[in-house]
């Protein structure tokens, strides 16, 4: 600490819209380890602890204190006279890593408390919005650790959160090795957002309607969101989650069954289409929860009075639409020539849409009915390129007002926004003992989110995570291919 707040130095970091887009969410998750040695030293406190603020001074924006001016500008200001030290907790827990294994690390089985935050940005007790949340807990007998952490989207997406956690983890590694702090390499993360803006290219090209209408749909109600503080937004859309009786489950699919299944929708398309996992998973998520949501609104509308009424008052949970809206995350950096990736810590993620036919997704999932899905998931990504970049960063700009826009999206249509998230270096955070045993997003995030993780190297395939209300979730577990095409975990 001592270090940090010798040499932190003064600086502003202007935020962009990039930022501002996903700035309500935070991205927790939690990393376990285990003591398979019985290691007295097993990740000791003191060095946790001191290559965490050795860390910060290379990420010298997760210390800087958040301010907007409602207008669509934020900022992060890092004065050293008032550093906005991140939440860092350290406890003793009667839970053995053996019995969390025992459990494939199931939610149910995690000591009370590990989650020191939720999915939403929100200020503290203080009333301070602290950009990173720490918990180091112990497990009984000294069996293992689980390491909870969060940054808020406000800073960074899923490469600056899993580039801190990684160089947190090379600095303890070697220091417990002994070498000297200066004999570290250099960290090379890249925090100006004119980094980004500036590799935009002068040429544009339209957005597809759909994208468009995502980032263009505003009202009172995105106008409000967007202009009030960010504690009150915060506060207030925490509050409205937690009325929605969110739930989490999380699915593995083996490198097998998911080449098998590839293989399977690929043979309905032509040769010159071809289909990555990620178009599969995308594919069959929307399927899944498309049919989920429909299953349910059907189940609403033979309902009571109340039913009607709320039928009146959200029209998107209870009418039956005739299309649906999956959200797609696009990491720009590929796309931006000039743009050093993975260098850019800053968010660098924008959302498209894809559209399709509500018949065409719940008429029964067969490889065959997948085929077209994939193909357009397909399509989409390669379509997004730095001229569409360009022209939504542009839009965006005309009012800034409508960041707003993508969060409130959801209350209109039915929909599902998918962050592939398998490509992140999420097992490489060695602290001196190894890798993570596992690592997991918390219990419940935000309604009709799914986001695919690597699954641990020593198990291969992939991770899917779904947040959904219960009574849509309840509909996904019936769901046959679903099921049979998994192993559901917790």
């Amino acid at each position: 600490m001592d270090k940090l707040l010798r040499d932190i130095q003064p600086q502003t970091i202007d935020l962009c819209i990039f930022d501002l887009i996903p700035s309500f969410l935070n991205a927790p998750f939690y990393f376990y380890y285990g003591n398979d040695a019985n290691d007295s030293d097993f990740m000791p406190a003191e060095q946790l602890r001191e290559s965490f603020y050795m860390a910060l001074l290379e990420f010298p924006i997760i210390v800087g204190h958040l301010e907007t001016d409602g207008s669509g500008h934020a900022k992060v200001v890092v004065d050293p006279d008032n550093l906005n030290i991140p939440e860092f907790l350290e406890s003793q827990s009667s839970v053995h890593f053996r019995d969390l294994h025992a459990a494939k690390f199931s939610w149910d089985a995690l000591p009370s408390g590990v989650a020191t935050v939720g999915a939403i940005t929100t200020a503290d007790a203080a009333g301070i919005i602290k950009l990173a949340n720490v918990h180091i807990v112990r497990l009984q007998d000294n069996s293992g650790i689980i390491v909870f952490i969060n940054i808020s989207h406000y800073l960074v997406d899923g490469v600056g959160l899993f580039g801190f956690v990684n160089r947190w983890a090379e600095i303890c590694r070697r220091k417990r090795r002994g070498s000297a702090a200066n004999d570290l390499p250099a960290c090379h993360y890249i925090f100006e957002r004119s980094s980004l803006l500036d590799k935009l290219p002068e040429d544009r090209k339209a957005l597809d309607d759909p994208t468009l209408e995502l980032i263009t749909t505003t009202g009172p109600l995105v106008r409000w969101l967007a202009w009030i503080s960010p504690k009150t937004r915060g506060m207030l859309l925490s509050k409205a989650f937690s009325f929605m009786s969110v739930v989490g489950h999380t699915f593995h699919f083996s490198t097998s069954r998911l080449a098998s299944l590839r293989a399977s929708v690929q043979g309905y398309l032509p040769s010159d289409v071809r289909l990555s996992d990620n178009d599969i998973l995308t594919a069959l998520l929307s399927m899944v929860i498309a049919q989920s949501q429909v299953e349910c609104k059907r189940d609403s509308a033979s309902a009571s009075y109340l039913s009607s009424l709320g039928s009146y008052l959200f029209p998107s949970m209870y009418a039956p639409d005739s299309s649906f809206v999956t959200q797609v995350v696009i990491d720009t950096r590929p796309r931006l020539k000039g743009l050093s990736a993975p260098a850019y810590a800053g968010n660098a993620i924008l959302t498209h849409c894809l559209v399709n036919s509500m018949e065409s997704l719940t008429s029964g999932i067969t490889e065959q009915a997948l085929a077209p899905i994939a193909k357009s998931v397909r399509q989409l990504v390669n379509g997004v390129d730095s001229q569409n970049i360009g022209q939504y960063v542009d839009t965006l700009h005309k009012d800034l007002l409508r960041f707003m826009c993508p969060a409130t999206y959801a209350f209109t249509k039915t929909t599902m926004l998918v962050s592939n998230q398998s490509r992140f270096p999420i097992y490489q955070a060695d602290f001196g003992d190894g890798i993570p045993t596992w690592v997991s997003s918390v219990r419940a995030f935000f309604p009709n989110f799914s986001s695919i993780m690597p699954a641990p190297p020593s198990t291969g395939g992939y991770v899917v995570y779904i947040s959904m209300t219960e009574r849509d979730m309840a509909k996904l577990l019936q769901n046959r291919f679903w099921m049979s095409a998994n192993n559901m975990l917790y």
